[in-house]
């Protein structure tokens, strides 16, 4: 039997949140319901991204300065569950790296996953 599973996150910048999204293969689009147990519970959210039927969704718990919480019906696959809330992490991770690199005047020289799936960035001060 299916269910929502809600995953609560440090995930607070909804811009980058849906930058990271579309990066992932989503299509990412303002408010919808996600949508578990054969239809019959329902939860609002305010971010839905949509990937070969997977729906996903991301609400914050109360005001806007709240972290995200991810809200799915996964079928009861775990491992899919957790491969797709790392990549989030992760992606998201850097995406908020470079976000903050190039506000405070640095440029990106390189950026890439290696071998291991770790992130290396390598970034400059630009005078």
């Amino acid at each position: 039997m299916s269910h929502i599973t809600k995953i609560k996150t440090q995930l607070k910048d909804g811009q980058v949140l849906r930058k990271t999204l579309l990066k992932l293969g989503y299509h990412v689009k303002e408010g919808g319901m996600v949508s578990g147990g054969y239809g019959r519970d329902r939860k609002n959210v305010e971010i839905l991204a949509t990937n070969s039927g997977q729906a996903i969704g991301f609400r914050r718990s109360g005001s806007d300065l709240d972290p995200y919480e991810i809200i799915s019906d996964w079928n009861g696959n775990q491992k899919k569950q957790h491969q797709l809330v790392h990549d989030i992490f992760q992606t998201y991770s850097q995406e908020k790296v470079m976000k903050f690199a190039r506000s405070r005047g640095y440029s990106i020289i390189t950026n890439h996953t290696n071998q291991n799936g770790q992130i290396e960035m390598v970034l400059r001060k630009v005078a």
